[in-house]
């Protein structure tokens, strides 16, 4: 995975977090256990994607200001280091 990028993770759309895969032509409601798990999950029921800049930016926006004061002390020692 690139470093210059942001990952989050979500919980995985195709089994809603259960890791029961059912969102397809194959799922047999009689046997739902029949997968065993999703093919698009992790262990955890979730998946990684990119997080975009705009998100990042609504994130940031939501929290409260001593987060944001950590955040950016955060952020000034990693350009310190560099």
């Amino acid at each position: 995975m690139p470093f210059d990028r942001l990952y989050i993770k979500i919980k995985c759309p195709s089994c809603d977090g259960t890791k029961l895969f059912k969102h397809s032509g194959y799922h047999d409601p009689k046997a739902p256990y029949k997968w065993k798990s999703c093919p698009y999950c992790d262990y955890e029921g979730t998946q990684l994607i990119e997080a975009s800049r705009q998100s990042v930016a609504e994130y940031i926006k939501q929290l409260a200001t001593p987060e944001k004061q950590k955040l950016a002390q955060l952020m000034a020692a990693e350009e310190v280091e560099d």
